[in-house]
């Protein structure tokens, strides 16, 4: 029967007419059975190359016999390498008409298996790796073939040096497709490879914002991505002083493009606003004004942005437009953009919750839960002011008729802080009108009342004192507890007990009681935080006592509540370290004041792996609470003697990263992925982790090897996140900062008898197979992103006695009103009390002073001249500022830095003035000078 079939198919072809659909099933029914012998594939492969092979085939033909090739590659896999080699054939023929080249191309991308070969592989045998064939098509007669390839640019194996010009190129073709398909292979190939050319990184954006003008909407939404990915580009390779400035120009740039006619375009741009990770508070506090703000009305920007940009102007009314479009896209678009912004400024995170609760009542259920999804997310970030009139509007959602809307309402209450009892109380009669008309969502409100009551103890014992009247059995003995209000009641009531605030919040023992005769209600509702055995244990333990303060269920022994992912427990116990150990009285009797500050600080530094778990655990709510008792017991502990303010000065700054820590962690997914595409947040929280970092290195005198090995540990878990998630482009740089940070480390175990962790054990095996592979950049950020599993702070025992690098600044008798003389023009000597704690002659101290934030003057501090290595020096130094302004009145911005000696990155290139990083050592002071008045 095969060889019936194959004979008919070969006649057929052999004619080169039209084929007829009858020999077109017949030859896909031999493909597709997998019962078809070798020989009858092999002999038909063979008929289908000599009619592609045929000048006599004509464009009808072509497009038949290819899609019968691309389903004998698709069902029978051995036959692709025969494939790709007559399809190439085919390709290369002076014959093949252009029709049906892009025939030919579609076949063999999705026949070719080996895509991606790393730059400078031999492998000759990937079709997609030759240059010559994807330029001669390139530059062919068929635009069909042309529009293919450069959709599927990443696939080809051509240099970055040849592709970027080609596709630069083709951004100006008089076909708007083809624009819009090279636009598209920019933004991919800017993911994909390091450019370290500014120049080229440049033209690559200004021709995207060429583009933004074009007459095809397809092209201008193409051309706004562009314009997104280029712009970070163009942010990252510029200097510090610069970046900001850069990152600007490209959010006004982008602004300008959310009043455009097409509602895609308008979308794709609002998404590409929500990546921006540096924008100035200004501005942004402009897009949400209708008209210029006075402080930058004649804002201009200075070089090569100044001619392309358009004006500040534009960016007015951008966010309010957006959230008022008549498509709900858009303005869903809009609120999650807005959403990443109130990052970068708490006024801005203001003024934005009075539009977003008008969001609330949009018609569009997506745009509501992006809405509240927004303010969830300001909620947990601490970039949430939550005011009364802003909590009763809000409530409104909770009655809300659709069950998701509903349901984020009360997820997003319980993530505010309510900052008083009244507030407190309006949110818990809203959840009760709730419960009253939706009996449905009793599950899960009785979850929230759980954690509200959690997060806001203090206010808890007030309340179940004002209804407990509702909660004690009636006159003949009975309980009334089928009302769920009552049973809520209870919920709220046991929630208290390990809530951060138990020493001061009073509920009645019998509450606990009570709550036992609804065990299963209450159990169902709390299943994902406890099992029901573990709650009744829980209950029964806190129903012994008689006492009525909730403190003092926990004096005695420990709480028999066993939590399924342990958070709670792990909370109470790091919440106990500050609330019974650091205020305990038997402190209050150790030898001297010293050992009580140590003492406390070891207690603290034990209890952070246990923090770390939580973080893990994504528990970030009760790690911040936790952090936040610990440092406001220390800020008690600073008035003590002068040998504690180091230690404390330390452990204080490394709590803090710890927290800055576990907001980064908090933002990574498990897939690796960044929940609400937070880019902008990463990179703030990044950078103040970096910034800390380096403080606690300099300014920190008396660490122990063991001490600054975790601190570098924790660098290099920093490093790693961000080549992960934030430097891909500039892999190389960062990579190369981790081997230095790395090799550090190695020194310091060289230097005593200290084990490496597995995190830096794990990075090292990492790097030793990223120098011996061929892998691409992704690829190896992927490696890279292994070792994050394994890192974990180890414990930190601080010895010996820590000092504290310091400054003090002062100018006697100035101010606003007393200003300093000085003559415009001229230069003007302004006298320093300066103040210097622990620093020897051999730091290079700097003092720095600005007008307005521009350019700043360095004068240099030889503690040579002022003589003497005492813990305290004080001296007078009269230090003269040469750019005095054409002004009557001017401010200067001084403050005093130390040079980082040890660093080998040099970030300043002044002739005379620091050559490399600077720590500074104290907080920015304020200089007042003014003109004579004649």
């Amino acid at each position: 029967m095969e060889e019936q079939r194959l004979a008919e198919i070969h006649q057929a072809f052999s004619q080169n007419h039209n084929l007829p659909n009858k020999i077109l099933n017949l030859a896909l029914s031999l493909i597709t059975n997998p019962f078809t012998s070798y020989s009858t594939l092999s002999s038909l492969l063979d008929t289908l190359t000599i009619c592609l092979q045929n000048p006599a085939s004509d464009h009808t033909n072509h497009h038949r016999v290819l899609s019968l090739v691309s389903s004998l590659s698709h069902h029978h896999p051995h036959f692709r390498h025969q494939i790709i080699t007559i399809v190439c054939a085919f390709i290369y023929l002076p014959s093949t008409p252009s029709s049906s080249l892009h025939y030919a191309l579609s076949v063999l991308l999705s026949t070719n298996t080996k895509l991606n070969f790393p730059p400078g592989s031999t492998e000759t045998t990937d079709p997609l790796a030759d240059e010559s064939l994807f330029l001669s098509l390139c530059f062919g007669q068929s635009v069909a073939a042309r529009c293919i390839l450069l959709r599927n640019v990443s696939k080809f194996c051509v240099r970055p040096s040849v592709l970027l010009p080609v596709l630069l190129g083709f951004t100006r073709d008089p076909y708007p497709k083809i624009r819009e398909v090279a636009l598209d292979g920019l933004v991919e190939l800017s993911n994909c490879i390091m450019v370290e050319d500014q120049s080229l990184i440049e033209s690559c954006y200004f021709r995207a914002v060429e583009l933004l003008l074009d007459c095809d909407d397809p092209v201008r939404r193409s051309a706004v991505r562009t314009v997104s990915e280029w712009g970070r580009l163009l942010v990252a390779c510029n200097q510090d002083q610069s970046k900001k400035e850069c990152s600007d120009a490209v959010f006004i740039q982008l602004c300008s493009m959310v009043r455009d006619m097409d509602m895609k375009i308008r979308v794709v741009a609002f998404d590409a606003l929500g990546k921006i990770r540096m924008v100035s508070e200004d501005i942004l506090l402009q897009t949400l004004s209708k008209r210029t703000l006075p402080k930058i009305k004649e804002d201009r920007y200075y070089g090569q942005f100044t001619a392309k940009l358009p004006k500040i102007s534009g960016a007015a009314f951008a966010f309010v437009h957006g959230l008022e479009d008549e498509f709900h896209e858009v303005r869903r678009s809009a609120c999650h953009s807005l959403c990443m912004l109130t990052a970068f400024s708490t006024e801005f995170a203001r003024q934005a919750v009075n539009i977003l609760m008008d969001m609330l009542n949009d018609d569009s259920v997506v745009v509501r839960l992006q809405a509240l999804e927004t303010v969830r997310y300001m909620a947990i970030s601490d970039h949430l002011m939550v005011e009364e009139t802003i909590l009763r509007r809000f409530l409104g959602t909770l009655l809300d008729r659709n069950d998701s809307i509903r349901s984020a309402a009360r997820n997003t209450l319980q993530s505010m802080k309510l900052q008083n009892l009244a507030m407190f109380r309006l949110g818990l009669n809203s959840l009760m009108k709730n419960l009253e008309f939706y009996p449905q969502d009793e599950a899960d409100l009785f979850f929230i009342l759980f954690k509200l009551g959690r997060t806001h103890g203090k206010f808890v014992g007030s309340i179940i004192r004002d209804v407990f009247h509702e909660l004690e059995p009636s006159f003949d003995g009975k309980l009334g507890f089928d009302n769920a209000r009552t049973v809520a009641l209870l919920v709220l009531g046991i929630s208290a007990s390990v809530s951060f605030e138990r020493q001061i919040c009073t509920v009645p023992p019998q509450i606990f009681s009570y709550a036992v005769t609804e065990l299963g209600r209450i159990s169902r509702a709390l299943s994902d935080v406890v099992n029901q055995n573990s709650l009744l244990a829980y209950l029964s333990h806190c129903s012994r006592f008689t006492v009525v303060s909730a403190s003092e269920f926990f004096k005695g022994e420990e709480p028999a509540l066993q939590l399924e992912q342990s958070d709670f427990l792990l909370c109470q116990k790091s919440n106990e370290s500050s609330e019974a150990y650091l205020t305990s009285p038997l402190l209050d009797y150790l030898p001297n004041l010293h050992d009580r500050v140590t003492s406390c600080v070891k207690i603290v530094l034990r209890k952070i792996s246990d923090i770390w778990r939580l973080i893990e655990l994504g528990c970030m709510g009760e790690v911040i609470q936790t952090l936040r008792n610990w440092k406001e017991e220390f800020s008690k502990l600073t008035n003590y003697s002068p040998q504690t303010v180091g230690i404390l000065a330390f452990t204080s700054k490394y709590i803090h990263v710890i927290k800055l820590l576990g907001k980064v962690w908090s933002h990574i997914l498990p897939s690796g992925n960044l929940r609400y595409h937070g880019m902008g947040v990463l990179e703030v929280l990044l950078g103040k982790i970096d910034e800390r970092l380096q403080d606690m290195w300099y300014r920190f005198m008396g660490l122990s090897r063991e001490e600054e090995l975790h601190l570098l540990e924790i660098m290099l878990f920093s490093c790693v996140l961000r080549i992960s998630y934030l430097e891909t482009c500039i892999f190389d740089a960062s990579l190369k900062k981790i081997c230095t940070i790395i090799s550090r480390v190695e020194n310091l175990c060289k230097e005593g008898a200290i084990e490496l962790s597995n995190f830096v054990i794990d990075l090292q095996k990492l790097l030793s197979e990223i120098g011996n592979s061929s892998y691409g950049v992704f690829e190896n950020v992927h490696l890279l992103r292994k070792s994050l599993k394994c890192f974990s702070p180890r414990q930190i025992v601080l010895s010996g006695e820590i000092k504290l690098l310091e400054a003090e600044l002062n100018v006697h008798d100035n101010d606003f009103q007393n200003p300093l003389p000085f003559v415009s023009g001229l230069p003007v000597g302004i006298p320093f009390e300066i103040t210097l704690y622990n620093l020897t002659p051999e730091k290079r101290l700097w003092l720095t002073m600005s007008v307005d934030g521009n350019s700043t003057q360095f004068v240099f501090l030889d503690l040579h001249e002022f003589g003497g290595c005492d813990e305290i020096m004080k001296f007078t130094f009269v230090a003269p500022f040469y750019g005095t302004p054409r002004v009557k009145y001017f401010s200067l911005k001084v403050r005093i830095a130390m040079e980082c000696l040890s660093e080998d990155v040099r970030l300043f290139n002044y002739c005379e003035g620091p050559k490399r990083e600077l720590i500074f050592l104290c907080k920015e002071n304020e200089v007042h000078l003014s003109t004579p008045v004649k």
